[in-house]
Parts: structure tokens; C-alpha cells; sequence
């Protein structure tokens, strides 16, 4: 392959592909590219679920994998031109974006053999590619996640994961007074993949609206009928709500107190959260009952009490090692369940993270539950990490960083009792005020170690 047609032709290679209109092209027509691409090269296609494998040539040297774990078909991206420089632009997932059109340009030029499975796993749904079922079709022992959120290094040492469920029971008691039914709303925080921007201070949408009800709640006497926040597993909450009712003579006092909290929350926190917003606004009454202040107390102490962000670091190589993540918040009538995700590169950090966790809920009274587990992985054989140390040599004349992650889980959970050795790459990327993008010239860099790397097998 010519690599100068990397840097140089790159754009026009994305702005001539079919669906390319009105200067965008959405994921779901990029992946139908690939399958089009993939059958003209003479490629065998095997569709589980809604997933693909894909071989290329006779043999296969890599399988690379991509993993969608959103349901983001109608994601566009597009190519924004500054100067010289060249970016791909989206809203967001620009890594999976960047990743296929990777491969799909080793698909079109490389004359190496390698397969390619373009999964749609996510913690959830992790059963499209069943031990036995990858096992018929897989052809190589080396595997390469396209899913690191970082750049200029691999992984190929991934984190346990533990996904934990825990309820707090609710009694709710009929109001004996006249009331107004409101509701308290936060959103834009920054949030986003829990494996995004480690480095940055993110504020939970969970923890933090419920620090802004408390202080409202030690000025005006309300009572709270619900607390939604949270939308998947993986990701910081971004927005969150509370409904409550007060007293008809409290009005304007709320209001009040309001205007004060809310002032204060974004002043403070403008220079983590600059998009942030809080709004109250009357609503109409709510079938639920509100829930006893004794039931709010239950629910507000397991949630200060838990670990929550980046939990232990290493202080020696600054590796993030435990992190804590309350994902998500479900209020039903009898019940309040909230999701909260450990992940760690150390069993014993992870146990001090549940048995924290776990004294939390008996403090508040709740059950606490494990539901779903993804054991932690590092690679036996150092084989593949060595060849991609050397091929990094070669083409850049600089060492390899080589890194242990508490995220691209998707490949550990696919290929989680195969006998396999997992490498994770990343396209470096950067996040604007309401966008992701990444430079052409990065893509073109991962695209130009990945086929020296064929060349190297």
C-alpha cells in the first residue's frame, strides 16, 4: 500500500463513498458500505444476531473488531476542513466511526488476509456471539479491539467488571395538605462513556441532583415523589430529574431558595460542567404518592455512602485502578433501583469497592445484588503485544507505550473463554463544545501501523 494515499486521500476516499450527501454519511449506511465492500473483495459473510463476521482471503493473520454498543444507526459524522488539517466530525462514537473507515480502506487496499466482526454487544446483551457459535467461525488466535479510548499505546490488560443492582423499598403516605407538584430538573452535564476523558473532572447527575434537593429541602419543607436519571450502563449520567411537592403557601419561598442554589451549583461548578442547567417548573400531580422522609433519608444516605468516580491510582505510574460508577436511577412504587458499575485491575480493590458498597445498603436498609460479571483479562501470550512493539519501532523510530484499561470490555466479554490474545487500539480523538472529532492523520497513522503489523504476522 502507498501510505502518502493515506494522509493525502483520505478525505476524498470518505466524500466519494456512496450515501456521502449533503456532506455527512450516517453509521448505518457506513456499515451497509462495509458488507457491499466486503462481498465485491469476494468475502464470506456470517450474520448472528445483529452482528457480522467477515473473512477476507483464505486464512486470516488478525480478526478486527469493532463493537457498536449503542443503538446509534442514525449517527452522521462528516469532514470538516481547517487549513490543513482534516478532521472526521460527530456527535459522538467518532472512535467506531474513525475505526470502520480504517478497515473498510485495509478492506478496499490491503492485500493481507485478516476477518473482520462488527458486533453490537453491549453489558446487557452480550449473547450474539455464544462461546460455540465464534468458535466454528473464528480463524485466528489474534484479536484487535479498534475500541481503546486512548492513543499512541495498545492494551492488553483489561479490568474486572461488576454490575450491581440495589433497591431501596418506599413507603408513600397520602398528603394531608393542600399541595403544588414540581419538578427539578438538571441537564447537559458532560457525562458521556464512562471510559471517556478520564483525566476530567465529571460531575454525576445522580449524586449531584440530589445534592441540589437536600439544600432545597433544608430551607422548604417538600417531599419527594420520584427520582429518574441515568439512560445505559456504560455511560455518566448526563441529565437527571426529581419530582416533589410542597405546600401552596411555600411557593414563593421555593422559588426563592431556588434562584439561590441553582446560582451557586454553576458558579462553582463552571469550569467542570460550563453547559450545565438547572431548571423547577410546576407540573401536574402525580399518580404516585410522595415517599416518607424516612424513605428519602434511606435513599440519600446509599447514595452519598457509595464509592462513586475514580475510586484507587496508582500513584507511581498514575494507572487508574478501580473506578465506581452509579449509572442509573429508576423510581417505581414501591421501589427506587439504582445500577452501579464497579470496574478494577485489582481484585482487591474491587472487593473494598463492594464492601463499602454493601454497607451503604445495609445502612440504608436496601438490597444490594450482583448482576452481571466480566472477569478480568490479560493475554498469557506476549506474542502479538511484541510485534505490535516492534512494528511501532519501525514505521515511528519511538517505543510503544503499553497500557493496562479498565474499559474496551466488549472483547473480553465476546471472547471471554476462547483461547485468544486481545490487543486494544485507539484513534486519538478530542471533544469539542457539542462534538467529537479526529484528525485524518491520526486515522491514517493507525491505519498505516496496522499494515505493517499484517505484513509483520
Amino acid at each position: 500500500m502507498d501510505y502518502k494515499i493515506n494522509i493525502d486521500n483520505l478525505d476524498n476516499y470518505i466524500e466519494n463513498l456512496p450515501f456521502y450527501k449533503e456532506d455527512e454519511l450516517r453509521l448505518s449506511d457506513l456499515i451497509q458500505i462495509f458488507l457491499s465492500k466486503a462481498k465485491d473483495k469476494s468475502c464470506i459473510i456470517h450474520e448472528v444476531g445483529e452482528s457480522f463476521y467477515i473473512k477476507k482471503g483464505n486464512s486470516a493473520k488478525v480478526l478486527f473488531h469493532i463493537n457498536i454498543d449503542d443503538k446509534k444507526e442514525n449517527l452522521a459524522f462528516k469532514i470538516q476542513k481547517d487549513g490543513e488539517e482534516v478532521r472526521l466530525l460527530a456527535r459522538s462514537s467518532v472512535n467506531v466511526l474513525a475505526s470502520l473507515i480504517g478497515i473498510l480502506y485495509l478492506l478496499e487496499y490491503s492485500s493481507e488476509n485478516f476477518d473482520v466482526l462488527i458486533s453490537k454487544n453491549s453489558l446487557t446483551n452480550n449473547n450474539d456471539y455464544a462461546p460455540n457459535t465464534l468458535k466454528e467461525i473464528l480463524r485466528t488466535d489474534n484479536i484487535i479491539n479498534l475500541n481503546l479510548k486512548q492513543a499512541d499505546c495498545i492494551a492488553d490488560e483489561f479490568s474486572a467488571l461488576k454490575l450491581f443492582l440495589n433497591q431501596v423499598k418506599v413507603e408513600r403516605f397520602e398528603p394531608d395538605y393542600e399541595y403544588l407538584t414540581y419538578r427539578l430538573c438538571l441537564d447537559d452535564l458532560s457525562g458521556g462513556q464512562a471510559g471517556e476523558q478520564i483525566d476530567r473532572v465529571k460531575l454525576n447527575a445522580i449524586k449531584f441532583i440530589l445534592g441540589l434537593i437536600r439544600k432545597i429541602k433544608a430551607s422548604v419543607d417538600l417531599d419527594i415523589i420520584s427520582i429518574n436519571a441515568g439512560s445505559a450502563y456504560n455511560y455518566i449520567p448526563q441529565n437527571g430529574s426529581i419530582d416533589f411537592i410542597i405546600k401552596k403557601e411555600f411557593k414563593a419561598e421555593l422559588e426563592n431558595i431556588f434562584e439561590i442554589v441553582k446560582n451557586e451549583s454553576i458558579e462553582k461548578n463552571l469550569k467542570y460542567e460550563p453547559d450545565m442547567t438547572i431548571s423547577l417548573k410546576e407540573i401536574e400531580g402525580r399518580k404516585l404518592k410522595p415517599i416518607t422522609n424516612e424513605s428519602f433519608n434511606h435513599l440519600a444516605s446509599f447514595i452519598e455512602l457509595i464509592p462513586n468516580g475514580s475510586v484507587f491510582v496508582n500513584s507511581v505510574d498514575d494507572q487508574l485502578v478501580s473506578s465506581s460508577n452509579l449509572a442509573l436511577i429508576k423510581t417505581l412504587k414501591n421501589y427506587i433501583n439504582m445500577i452501579i458499575v464497579f470496574r478494577s485491575l485489582s481484585e482487591e480493590s474491587m472487593q473494598a469497592m463492594i464492601d463499602k458498597t454493601q454497607l451503604a445498603a445495609n445502612i440504608s436498609q436496601s438490597i444490594l445484588s450482583k448482576r452481571f460479571e466480566v472477569g478480568k483479562w490479560k493475554n498469557q501470550d506476549p506474542s502479538l503485544k511484541e510485534i505490535f512493539i516492534k512494528t511501532y519501532k519501525q514505521i515511528f523510530g519511538e517505543d510503544l507505550r503499553v497500557v493496562k484499561t479498565q474499559y474496551s470490555l466488549d472483547g473480553s466479554m465476546i471472547f471471554k473463554d476462547l483461547k485468544v490474545k486481545i490487543i486494544s487500539l485507539g484513534v486519538k480523538y478530542k471533544k469539542g463544545d457539542s462534538s467529537y472529532s479526529t484528525s485524518l492523520s491520526d486515522l491514517a497513522k493507525v491505519i498505516k501501523l496496522l499494515e505493517k503489523l499484517l505484513g509483520n504476522l
